[in-house]
């Protein structure tokens, strides 16, 4: 007996020529099963040569995508998708995660960058033994990896029912895949999300998605770094009530009568313990930030479109112009260029008027940022830095 599955994949991957050997050189007394989620005239060429008076069966499906799934796109760079990605797994916190690149490097580039910041990633190609594969899976079923990264091929066959969201890093290649792809949530009565993002022109191949599922896919504007931290402090303030409802925090009261004895308020005690444990959430751009929106001494034009002035540490010198500074913030922090204010270059350093609500975008997007091949830094400028020259 021979079995031809998923025959549509492997001519796909080019073993056409493998399969062929095969069906040529097994006995003549044999029966040939050939499975295929798309009928092309490769596969039905391949029926013609070497199935005698073949069964053809049909399995109709009743509908494309499952109805209880929500579907969105984020419009994005290229540079900007592991932000975009990391940003959303922040705010929405899944349980588990499925997300799909188009090749086998890009699986493994992206679990190495994940990994990198702290994020419980495994990856799932065709490269990886099966022996490999089974305990990624495993992994995966019980929840030691919260995020698993694959190639469509590789994801055939996954069957877990409580994936809470699914990302198209990469748009499919195809429509059908996009079907299987966000089929792997929403499964055994349960609501999911199929996040895909999507780069410049592919938003005409997400239109043919759309055209072929039946299905409107909503684009969503990314969350700012304000959502993730607003999300990350809910979560904790959380966490303290849970505590609260405990009870047993008769040794942690005596500690802070310790230092009440000392002349500290509860509240400020209080306050102390919340910036120290927040403190993966806040950096101390952020609350600058909090002082300047308190104060309004930073802002410039009206009240309603009052912009942040910030300081570059390149200007003329460096050969670099306006537009490089637009590039560079557009690039790696994702703000419209049209959505900036004055910018003004001096020999040794810039500075750049920026809406309030982009700030911490800018300032976390372009850590460690490089314009015109020369490592800047940036903050909010001070008074005497920023003042109008």
């Amino acid at each position: 007996m021979m079995i031809l599955d998923e025959a549509d994949e492997m001519l796909d991957m080019g073993f056409r020529e493998d399969i062929e050997t095969i069906l040529v050189k097994i006995p003549e007394d044999h029966q040939t099963l050939l499975f295929s989620a798309t009928l092309s005239p490769e596969i039905l060429d391949i029926t013609r040569r070497f199935q005698r008076d073949p069964e053809y069966v049909k399995i109709v499906r009743k509908e494309l995508t499952v109805p209880n799934i929500e579907q969105y796109y984020f419009d994005v760079k290229e540079k900007t998708k592991l932000e975009a990605l990391t940003r959303i797994i922040d705010v929405y916190m899944p349980n588990l995660a499925m997300v799909f690149c188009n090749t086998k490097k890009r699986v493994d580039d992206l679990v190495e960058l994940l990994q990198g910041r702290g994020y419980f990633a495994e990856g799932l190609h065709g490269d990886l033994k099966q022996a490999q594969r089974d305990k990624v899976m495993q992994k995966f079923r019980n929840g030691t990896i919260e995020i698993l990264v694959a190639t469509d091929v590789a994801a055939r066959g996954i069957d877990v029912d409580d994936i809470d969201i699914v990302f198209n890093y990469d748009v499919p290649q195809d429509e059908e895949y996009y079907v299987h792809r966000i089929g792997r949530t929403g499964r055994a009565g349960r609501s999911g999300k199929a996040f895909t993002f999507c780069v410049g022109k592919e938003i005409y191949k997400l239109r043919d998605i759309m055209r072929y599922t039946k299905t409107k896919i909503i684009q969503q504007k990314l969350p700012t770094l304000s959502d993730v931290e607003e999300m990350k402090t809910n979560i904790f303030l959380e966490k303290i009530k849970e505590t609260i409802q405990e009870g047993h925090l008769v040794k942690y009261i005596n500690l802070v009568e310790r230092l009440m004895k000392d002349d500290y308020a509860a509240m400020d005690i209080a306050a102390a313990l919340l910036k120290h444990n927040l403190a993966d959430v806040r950096t101390d751009d952020m609350d600058i930030m909090d002082d300047i929106n308190f104060n309004g001494t930073e802002m410039y034009g009206g009240e309603g479109e009052k912009m942040v002035r910030l300081f570059i540490s390149a200007g003329k010198k460096n050969k670099i112009r306006a537009k490089d500074i637009v590039g560079a913030i557009a690039n790696e922090a994702g703000v419209p260029g049209k959505a900036l204010g004055a910018i003004d270059l001096f020999d040794d350093y810039t500075f750049v008027d920026v809406p309030k609500e982009y700030v911490k975008d800018v300032l976390y997007g372009m850590k460690n940022c490089k314009i015109k091949n020369k490592r800047v830094h940036i903050e909010i400028a001070k008074k005497e830095k920023g003042k109008k020259r």
